[in-house]
């Protein structure tokens, strides 16, 4: 038997303790969608690490506010945290929302994520948070967008005049350069927007597509990459979260970023599965797309686009810095 010399000091660290606690949680996207998926994850992973303590009731598919109302909800307290995209309200959000109106600016989900990331911690984009009492605890992400179509689309001539749903500023902004017609529409409205043939086109992913069910009523996934995108931010209240015990903020933290790590790994598998399997057993048509070359001549930088705009409008340093960590994210894309 090994003897302990009674020099030898044993630490003993004692478990963690938490408080129990219940917060409510609101989405945009039903609990069995893509883009719910690691959003969810973060609630297990708290749950699971805080010995089932901290709980959380969830209301899904906006049920308790539509993408545009969550960010009030949660600034508010009527909700603890929220999830929805920024992007959808550039006037309220003109640094933290430009995330999610990029197109062709991110190569990758990692890169969409660490880029996104590091614009939340920029102090002018805290300011921006703090003056409406929120936080940003994470991003997800999702693989690089597409179109899916209830037409094929395989150079720029026939995307001349195709109705595509694009939200925001600067989306539209994008299909037009194309010589598109970008549409307002809802996330939940899209799928009967393309079934009463309201838009031709969808803008996102192919796994998201075939998660939202699209394959129903649009029968076309082109291949032209417009690039990964930063899809919902997982909001919360800043003055209950600061409040909240250190090691509770810190356990969120983590698990926020645990969560990340899984779903990049899981967006890898994905990609490949959605075009060998999920789209030939949903009878979709995968179009190559053949004007690549062409397309990158006429394409904008987005990116540049944001940042000559946020100049004008009396925020150049901040401009010049979220231009620079985008841009340095688009050269891996376009270059």
């Amino acid at each position: 038997m090994a003897l302990i010399s009674p020099l030898t000091t044993i630490q003993v660290v004692a478990a963690e303790e938490y408080p129990e606690l219940s917060f409510t949680y609101a989405h945009i996207v039903p609990s069995n969608h893509t883009l719910a998926k690691f959003d969810r994850r973060w609630t297990e992973l708290v749950t699971k690490r805080s010995g089932g303590k901290i709980k959380f009731k969830m209301f899904w598919a906006g049920s308790m506010g539509g993408p545009t109302e969550i960010p009030d909800l949660v600034s508010s307290g009527a909700l603890d945290f929220g999830s929805t995209a920024l992007g959808y309200l550039p006037s309220e959000f003109p640094l933290a929302g430009v995330v999610g109106n990029m197109q062709r600016t991110f190569a990758t989900p990692s890169d969409a994520h660490e880029a996104s990331m590091d614009i939340f911690d920029l102090p002018a984009v805290d300011e921006e948070l703090k003056k409406h009492n929120l936080l940003i605890l994470n991003t997800t992400t999702a693989n690089p967008y597409n179109l899916t179509c209830t037409k094929p689309i395989t150079n720029l001539e026939e995307m001349k005049g195709t109705r595509v749903r694009a939200n925001g500023k600067y989306p539209p902004i994008f299909f037009n350069s194309l010589g598109m017609s970008p549409q307002t529409m809802s996330f939940a409205e899209m799928y009967e927007g393309l079934e009463k043939g309201l838009i031709d086109c969808s803008w996102m992913s192919h796994d998201l597509a075939i998660s939202s069910k699209l394959y129903e009523v649009a029968k076309y996934a082109i291949d032209l990459n417009l690039g990964a995108v930063p899809a919902t931010q997982l909001l919360t209240n800043r003055t209950k979260f600061e409040k909240l015990p250190k090691n509770v903020q810190t356990l969120m933290k983590e698990a926020a970023h645990g969560s990340s790590v899984e779903e990049a790994k899981y967006l890898k598998e994905v990609f490949d599965r959605t075009i060998n399997v999920d789209m030939p057993e949903n009878d979709m048509t995968y179009v190559h797309f053949k004007d690549v070359g062409e397309f990158k001549k006429i394409e904008p930088d987005m990116p540049k686009v944001w940042a000559d705009d946020t100049t004008e409008a009396g925020m150049p340093e901040a401009a010049k810095e979220i231009y620079k960590i985008l841009e340095d994210a688009r050269s891996k894309l376009v270059n």
